[in-house]
């Protein structure tokens, strides 16, 4: 009664709170030409194991940040099944975010019958549960073999929580879904089309102020993306949930 009391007073009495101040929108910077990325090549095992020996070579003791980033720089270039373990050694026990993120990404590059099981075991793992990392392990998916079957091993990802942190994995998964026109999301594309608003602010369960609020700010941030994705998997384009929902019951897709 209390949580209902409180929110009453925070949301008022609309069953439709406003909406938060949309965020200020970043002073653009002047744009700072992106170095070409190396090709990925395929390396034979010589290859491989003498990358992988240099970069053991240069993670042993306590390098800095800047050298554990520069280790991996040499392994950007290639791609073979023996990088596998280094980088997931890295991905699951390295302290930096940022290193973690980039052996992540660089696992994406791998030869995608291998790296495939990795990446999905990686998404399970408490080990590499910040969402950052996460994000960067979804987009290795989409690139290394994801399959329709793999849906139900990260469709809770998406709404476990809204927050900031958050965003980035979201529209990793938003793009996934984008890229591979995965079906199965419609009911989570659905839940997330309209401006997030509770039906009843006074029903006892109704979450309190600060999830409606953390969830508007992501859902500024990604609906065009939920757009997107509804559209390359029904080639339409709605405004609602409720406008998506009538078309998909005149158009049922196979």
């Amino acid at each position: 009664m209390l949580l209902a009391l409180l929110t009453s007073l925070l949301l008022g009495q609309d069953p439709t709170p406003p909406a938060p101040p949309a965020p200020p929108a970043p002073q653009k910077e002047p744009a700072v030409p992106a170095e070409p990325k190396r090709p990925v090549l395929a390396w034979d095992d010589r290859q491989a194991k003498a990358a992988v020996d240099e970069f053991n070579k240069a993670m042993k003791g306590s390098p800095s940040i800047r050298d554990r980033s520069k280790a991996l720089e040499g392994l950007e270039s290639g791609s073979h099944k023996l990088l596998l373990k280094p980088l997931v050694q890295v991905i699951e026990n390295d302290k930096a975010v940022l290193i973690r993120k980039r052996a992540a990404e660089l696992l994406g590059n791998q030869p995608a019958a291998d790296a495939n099981p990795v990446i999905r075991r990686l998404l399970k793992s408490p080990k590499a549960s910040q969402p950052s990392v996460q994000a960067e392990l979804v987009r290795a998916l989409s690139r290394c073999g994801y399959q329709k079957q793999h849906w139900a091993e990260i469709d809770n990802l998406f709404e476990r929580e809204y927050g900031a942190d958050r965003v980035l994995l979201q529209e990793a998964l938003l793009q996934l879904i984008e890229t591979h026109k995965e079906k199965q999301a419609l009911p989570l594309l659905l839940r997330n089309l309209d401006e997030p608003a509770p039906v009843d602010v006074d029903a006892p369960d109704n979450p309190p102020a600060a999830y409606w609020e953390a969830r508007w700010k992501a859902w500024a941030v990604w609906r065009g993306k939920v757009k997107d994705a509804l559209f390359a998997i029904t080639g339409q384009r709605f405004g609602t949930a409720a406008e998506a929902k009538e078309w998909l019951k005149q158009n049922p897709l196979k």
